[in-house]
């Protein structure tokens, strides 16, 4: 049982190494291709999921549709927030500030009725702290990146908490393989109007896509269904919140990134907060 757990654990793991990398990635894409273009091959990976479908002979209902429409409708505004977001920031800045999701997901469902408990309140207080040191500590204006970077958090949140509610009557494959078309479509047809990405661009940016597409997107997710529920709620957020340190450590090696003493200060306060919310 332990070497199951040992090896869950570490499956958990690369998949949010892969997250966390995948920051960096995005950054260096986007002098290739558009925002629109990525977060389609972000959602592409939908497709492949279908081959499942087929297999199981799974049958998508009118109900599993229109909750999927809806999810891949949220997180296709919060992937377009991030990547804009990333490409007038930093990814040290990025990983953190997109992570105060798991933060802001009790504010939200303390407005549906939803009790709060009190380390929540704590953990709100330090990650306004941390914000204010990450955000504000050359100017006291928030710089439009770090601002569309808070809107995708609360996107991801809003998504997360749909995510929750819906999968409790309707298989999880289904609902991700929904969304996650819904999401490659929208942005498709943004990209076809707007970027047109050329193919010449696209062969310069196979790799990036491909580590987009197939590691950080279908097996990273597919890694965090199956070993998830191996390692219960608690572990595994405890893993997947280490996604905001491999973001800004992928930063530093890939970009050459560097944050100011402040900034750093601010970071580790996001970090504590974000522990302490789950």
């Amino acid at each position: 049982m332990k070497d199951k757990k040992l090896f869950a654990s570490l499956m958990l793991l690369f998949a949010t190494l892969s997250w966390g990398f995948a920051y960096p990635i995005q950054t260096m894409s986007a002098s290739l291709l558009g925002s629109y273009t990525i977060v389609f091959f972000k959602g592409i990976g939908g497709l492949l999921l279908l081959f499942v479908i087929i297999k199981r002979q799974l049958k998508i209902s009118k109900d599993v549709l229109i909750k999927g429409l809806l999810i891949g409708s949220v997180s296709f505004v919060g992937c377009i927030l991030q990547q804009r977001g990333m490409e007038l920031s930093t990814v040290s800045k990025a990983s953190f500030i997109t992570a105060l999701y798991i933060v802001i997901v009790p504010i939200i469902e303390l407005f549906l009725g939803k009790k709060v408990a009190r380390k929540i309140w704590y953990a709100i207080a330090i990650a306004l702290l941390g914000l204010y040191l990450l955000c504000f500590s050359s100017s006291f204006v928030l710089q439009i990146g770090d601002a569309l970077l808070l809107m995708c958090s609360i996107m991801f949140a809003i998504q997360i908490i749909l995510i929750d509610r819906f999968t409790k009557k309707h298989d999880p494959l289904l609902i991700n393989f929904v969304s996650q078309i819904t999401v490659a479509l929208l942005s498709s047809i943004i990209m076809i109007f707007y970027e047109k990405p050329s193919m010449i661009l696209l062969k310069q940016a196979i790799y990036p896509i491909l580590y987009i597409t197939l590691l950080a997107g279908v097996l990273a997710t597919t890694i965090q269904a199956k070993y998830q529920k191996v390692l219960g709620s608690s572990l595994s957020s405890l893993i997947m919140s280490l996604e905001s340190v491999f973001g800004a450590i992928g930063g530093w090696l890939i970009l050459n990134q560097t944050l100011s003493v402040s900034e750093i200060i601010g970071c580790i306060l996001l970090f504590i907060s974000i522990l302490l919310a789950e």
